[in-house]
This record gives structure tokens, C-alpha cells and sequence, in this order.
């Protein structure tokens, strides 16, 4: 059995999404017991108070990225037939900012709102009523910012490919980054902060 699974057609359809909703769930449960359901927790990570986000986010991201290349080796998986998203730098440079402030602001991103929201908490509630009017707002009215969205293609960019380099040493680098970047941010969180934080 080689995976993506849905892609080879060893899943139908229907299984596949049932898979989505499971895994969903579990990353819910993941986010809440981590206590990523708790605005308090993101914001936090922007003043640098509290930064088990970003280190969980490299964590997740490392483990990824190892875990793929590792069933790529041994051919439980063709990573030729795993999409990957095309950037659009200059779009998404902003956007960026854009989901930054808001995460600043609200103290969530979609995910954790939606998490937060099912466990009942007001200000998740309140947050992805705002996410799904600016979806609106976006969709709505797509055309007049059409030009920028879709401004600065450049493909899909892979590290291994932007650079020239073998995939197994990118897949160091991003660990390497992870590692890191985790000690760093946990250093600098200590310096400001002290060693016992309470938010």
C-alpha cells in the first residue's frame, strides 16, 4: 500500500472524507488539550510571554516533514503526487500581516477559534463570526483586488528545489531551524520574562 492514499485509489471518496473528519476531530481535541483554545495562550506568543505556539508549530512542522521524507524512502508514500500550493510573494507577504494583526487582536486563528467555539467560549464565538464576514467581504467582492491576488507568481517553491539541494538535507535544514528557532524563542522569552510565566 503506497499513499496519498485517496490519490492511488486505494480509498474511495467517501472514506477519505470520513478520514478528514476523524483526523479533524483529533487535531481539535489536540489543539483544546494543549490549551491552544485559549486566546490568551496566541497572544501571548506575540509579546513573548508564552511561546509553546511557534515551538509546537515547529515541532508539528519537523515531524512533518521528517515523517514524509521518511515513508518517501521506503516507498510507503509517492511524494510526487502530493500537492503543493504556489506562492504569490507579494500577496502573501501581506496577507500575512493581515492574519498577524488579527491574531494579535482576537487571540485566535481558524482553527483554534473553531476549537475554542465548540467548547462554548464567547470570545471564539465572536472571532469566527468575524473570520466568516471577512470571508465574505473577500469573496464578495474578489474582483476589485483580484490583480494583487493573483500578482507575483512564482510557482511552487521547495527548498530542496530553490536551492538545488538534496531532499534530505533540506528536510536538516527545517529540523535544524526548528530546533533552533525553539531554543531561541524560549531564551528570549526567559530574558524578558523570567523563567515562571503566568498569563
Amino acid at each position: 500500500m503506497i499513499g496519498p492514499l485517496f490519490s492511488n485509489g486505494i480509498i474511495s471518496s467517501n472514506i477519505n472524507s470520513l478520514l478528514a473528519v476523524f483526523i479533524g476531530i483529533l487535531f481539535g481535541y489536540s489543539l483544546q488539550r494543549s490549551g491552544f483554545a485559549d486566546s490568551r495562550n496566541i497572544a501571548s506568543t506575540f509579546y513573548l510571554k508564552d511561546v509553546k505556539v511557534p515551538v509546537v508549530m515547529f515541532s508539528a512542522i519537523t515531524t512533518a516533514a521528517i515523517g514524509l521524507f521518511g515513508m518517501g524512502l521506503v516507498g510507503l508514500i509517492d511524494l510526487n503526487k502530493l500537492y503543493f500550493l504556489p506562492s504569490y510573494l507579494l500577496p502573501e507577504i501581506v496577507a500575512g500581516l493581515i492574519f498577524g494583526v488579527g491574531m494579535v487582536i482576537g487571540g485566535f486563528c481558524p482553527g483554534t477559534s473553531l476549537t475554542a467555539m465548540v467548547t462554548g467560549k464567547i470570545d471564539a464565538l465572536i472571532f469566527m463570526a468575524g473570520f466568516l464576514l471577512g470571508t465574505a467581504i473577500f469573496g464578495d467582492f474578489y474582483p476589485l483586488w483580484k490583480n494583487f491576488y493573483e500578482s507575483d507568481p512564482n510557482g511552487v517553491w521547495r527548498i530542496d528545489q530553490l536551492f538545488n539541494i538534496n531532499l534530505g538535507l533540506a528536510v536538516f535544514i527545517v529540523a535544524a531551524f526548528a530546533i533552533v528557532g525553539s531554543l531561541g524563542l524560549r531564551k528570549l522569552q526567559t530574558k524578558f520574562w523570567g523563567k515562571n510565566v503566568e498569563n
